[in-house]
């Protein structure tokens, strides 16, 4: 039997086993994308053309979309968005302060555009695949007893 959503910080969850763990996920991609922002050496991205700017918007969608899998759309979510494109953008200032990596609004702006496509997909049936994965993790392990 599924538990009732559980309010949180960033609003309601879906009734997942694993919250615990998805959400710690969560939390360590958000650490090793402000890593990968600052590092001086950042690992070398395939040669396409804008692949520095796909990066930059593949990256802040995953993560919005992520969150998006454990909690529900609401006002926290949304908030939750906000602090995204603010953390790029700090991110950015950062880099630019920082002498040995450029700032570029162009980055932050490809970084925004993917918390809103992350925002975006959220919002549809993509959203539940934390509750698919569960029940297919959870209906194996009944079948093995």
């Amino acid at each position: 039997m599924d538990s009732p959503p559980r309010r949180s910080g960033c609003g309601r969850m879906r009734s997942l086993r694993l919250s615990k763990a998805w959400l710690t996920l969560g939390w360590f991609m958000v650490c090793v994308l402000v890593y990968l922002s600052l590092n001086p050496s950042p690992p070398e991205l395939p040669e396409f053309p804008l692949s520095d700017k796909a990066i930059h918007w593949l990256s802040y969608a995953w993560i919005m979309l992520w969150f998006g899998f454990i909690y529900k759309p609401g006002k926290k979510y949304l908030l939750l968005g906000l602090t995204l494109i603010l953390l790029g953008v700090i991110l950015e200032v950062l880099q630019g302060a920082g002498g040995y990596r450029s700032m570029e609004v162009s980055d932050a702006s490809c970084n925004g555009l993917g918390v809103f496509a992350g925002w975006v997909l959220a919002r549809t049936r993509l959203s539940s695949i934390l509750l698919w994965t569960e029940r297919l993790i959870y209906s194996g392990i009944g079948r093995r007893a």
